[in-house]
């Protein structure tokens, strides 16, 4: 009987949320009080996404081509190993743009039987540009945290307990990194969840392909699991011993695989060639998953038809305005290109964008003289001055309305400018 009930609980939660755990096999049940709207709003999308799928009427708003995302990646630090650079997260992005294209090149190594059945779900995956006022972003957000370890409780999702706020989820792929408890990989939102909680959690030693990205996990597979699921696709063993996936091309499989399987694995007798464990809604390691089918690329797809979760994801502006390094810099404070051009040194500026404070670094100047730094708008008008006496000075900006913002630093003879936003 506890065996039936323990059951019972697994599989009624696995329709909430879900998380991985070590090998990204590990359901876990949710902190009490948590609204079931989710269960029941993952039970509509799946029935619209059959009903999509099978309307031979249907008529697709996105014509097959392209689905672009504006992705908005938050990242929670509690120390500096915490905070992953800019080519962490660009490399993540590619894993996504390739994976969810059928561009990743171990494809290849997908068993013959399975190959034809390979999707390519024509979606892409940028970092916005533009945040919900229409101001310039990065599409990054840096924010330093007290909290040493987040749990599955979605407290990284509110910043008012530690973490950091959704934007709008009608417009943006929310995708919060941290340091996760208890080996816990990542966890996903179910399409029509909760909209402060919608998006996908991961660990920030499972995030892209490099730097703090740790084996078996460092080829970026945790976000394109996590972000299958939040376009609907549940585990390919469908929750349930041999269960059903809702995916008509996915072989029914008894439970989770882990690791790195080879050759063909027999769980399901129907099944002619085995567990497809190589798919990416599998829970095996990064280096073992491969592919998506069509019926999966289907089944997500129709998530961004007329009536569907995603469909708003459409006509977001978080794509319409320009890069921060698109800015031009106002003709007043350009440095000049010819004649007595001053020697510009190397600086960086963080958190950027920012809402309360950035650090400038610049590097260790021997040159003697005026040593200034100067805020200005983004028409030129200077809105800070401030004295450098330092290498790394720390800047308050919070005073500041949002928008770009312009800082030239003059060190002697060597003048350097850069760029940065304000949330």
């Amino acid at each position: 009987m506890n065996r039936i009930v323990l059951l019972t609980a697994l599989l009624l939660t696995s329709f909430i949320s879900r998380a991985q755990k070590d090998c990204r096999s590990t359901e876990f049940n949710l902190p009490s009080g948590r609204s079931t709207s989710s269960s029941i709003s993952l039970s509509s999308a799946s029935t619209f996404t059959m009903e999509s799928n099978s309307s031979s009427a249907s008529v697709s708003e996105s014509g097959g081509s392209v689905i672009t995302i504006p992705v908005v990646v938050h990242v929670l630090y509690n120390n500096a190993s915490q905070n992953i650079s800019d080519a962490q997260i660009a490399s993540q992005l590619i894993v996504l743009n390739n994976d969810y294209n059928g561009r990743n090149a171990d494809r290849s190594k997908v068993p013959a039987y399975f190959a034809s059945l390979i999707g390519s779900g024509a979606f892409e995956f940028k970092l916005a540009n533009s945040d919900a006022k229409g101001i310039a972003t990065s599409g990054i957000v840096r924010k330093y945290t007290t909290i040493k370890m987040f749990s599955t409780d979605d407290r990284i999702k509110f910043s008012s307990i530690g973490g950091d706020d959704a934007w709008d989820r009608n417009k943006y792929l929310n995708i919060w990194v941290g340091n996760l408890a208890g080996g816990i990989v990542g966890y996903s939102s179910n399409p029509g969840s909760l909209p402060e909680k919608d998006g996908v959690v991961i660990a920030y030693t499972a995030f892209g392909t490099m730097g703090t990205a740790s084996a078996p996990y460092n080829m970026g597979r945790t976000a394109t699991h996590e972000i299958g699921h939040w376009m609907n696709l549940l585990h390919i063993w469908g929750d349930a011993f041999c269960g059903d996936d809702q995916v008509n091309d996915t072989p029914k499989q008894r439970l989770a695989n882990k690791g790195f399987p080879t050759g063909e694995k027999f769980s399901c007798e129907q099944n002619a060639h085995g567990d497809m464990y190589m798919n990416f809604m599998d829970l095996t390691d990064d280096a073992c998953m491969k592919m998506f089918t069509l019926g999966q690329v289907a089944r997500m797809r129709a998530l961004f038809e007329r009536g569907g979760a995603r469909y708003s994801l459409l006509f977001s502006k978080g794509l319409s305005g320009k890069t921060i390094n698109q800015i031009p810099v106002p003709a007043d404070l350009a440095l000049p290109v010819s004649g007595a051009e001053p020697v510009t040194a190397k600086v960086s500026v963080y958190p950027n964008p920012s809402s309360s404070v950035i650090n400038i670094e610049t590097p260790v100047m021997q040159e003697s003289g005026k040593r200034m730094i100067t805020i200005y708008n983004g028409v030129g008008q200077p809105v800070m001055n401030l004295e450098l006496t330092s290498a790394k000075v720390q800047v308050n900006i919070s005073h500041l309305t949002s928008g770009i913002y312009f800082i030239k630093i003059i060190t002697g003879s060597i003048t350097s400018m850069v760029k940065f936003s304000k949330n």
